[in-house]
């Protein structure tokens, strides 16, 4: 059975048997500040990749505090396998937005009443020759010692025929380590913004592949803003990597939350890194949450 299949089909009988043993629980509204969600994210996506077997299909749907809820469909067989809707964040492209096209959702999957699995899905509409499409990345970590690796895949979708959302899924409010494939070395050590006005002055990785350390640089004057460090949580692009370029740094200042979703590629021969970053503030200032990506480069 190719292994990909295997992890959907489990992660759609794991939710399954977690509403028939009575544990399914409403989904968790996102934080009640701005910016409110976009009406091009609402709505039934399906996967421009037919043969996928990853995500099938997103329904996306508003909520009554202006932020939207997520449920994602797996490629089972013979029916498509209902992760359970879970509430999301909405961010924007600034601290001042009032409307974001950007969500993230957390959940985890539970069978026998116990936690195997979380995923975390980041999504954002983006307009094309050919009409709306979302794209989706999707980070799943495993807790079941089966020896499956944390894995991460990027995929787009487009609008589709409405699919009813039958039951409610378990949101998380953070993340967990899972089983972490080893870190492709060349993410090691210091890198700067391509940007030199972008939010992001730079990136250390320290540790070892194995255990990997981030530490972030805010862009701060007269000298960039210490992150501290932050332990790296690798993924790989399948179940079975050995080695993986993706890594999530997750940050909590008490005013906000930050993630940053870190991943290493060779263009022209030459090292980057491209950084998606969530901000989300907890401290009631009104201030949207945002989001956005950045190139980073050796100094």
């Amino acid at each position: 059975m190719n292994a990909l299949k295997y992890v959907r089909r489990g992660l759609g009988l794991a939710a399954m048997a977690a509403v028939v043993g009575g544990f399914a629980a409403a989904p968790a509204d996102a934080s009640p500040v701005p910016p409110t969600a976009s009406a091009a994210l609402s709505g039934t996506w399906v996967n421009v990749n037919s043969a996928t077997r990853s995500v099938k299909q997103v329904v996306i749907a508003p909520t009554r505090i202006g932020s939207v809820s997520v449920d994602a469909f797996g490629a089972c067989t013979p029916t498509l396998c209902e992760w359970g809707r879970v509430g999301a964040i909405v961010y924007g492209p600034n601290v001042s937005a009032k409307v974001g096209a950007v969500f993230q959702s957390r959940q985890r999957f539970l069978s026998g009443g116990k936690e195997w699995s979380r995923t975390t899905l980041t999504g954002h509409v983006v307009r094309t020759t050919v009409g709306l499409r979302l794209v989706l990345r999707e980070l799943t970590v495993f807790e079941d010692h089966s020896g499956r690796k944390n894995y991460t895949v990027n995929e787009v979708f487009k609008r589709g025929e409405a699919r009813k959302v039958r039951k409610n899924g378990f949101p998380v409010p953070g993340y967990t380590r899972g089983a972490p494939p080893a870190m492709v070395a060349g993410l090691l050590g210091t890198w700067k913004n391509a940007n030199s006005g972008g939010a992001l002055a730079g990136i250390r990785i320290t540790g070892t592949v194995a255990a990997p350390v981030v530490t972030a640089f805010g862009r701060c004057t007269p000298t960039p803003c210490n992150w501290g460090p932050s332990r790296g949580i690798t993924y790989g692009a399948s179940i079975s990597s050995v080695r993986g370029a993706t890594v999530l740094a997750p940050y909590n200042f008490g005013f906000k939350k930050s993630q940053l979703i870190i991943h290493y590629s060779v263009v022209n021969k030459k090292p980057r890194l491209t950084v998606a970053e969530f901000n989300e503030f907890t401290d009631g200032s009104g201030r949207a949450n945002y989001a956005m990506t950045e190139t980073l480069v050796r100094p």
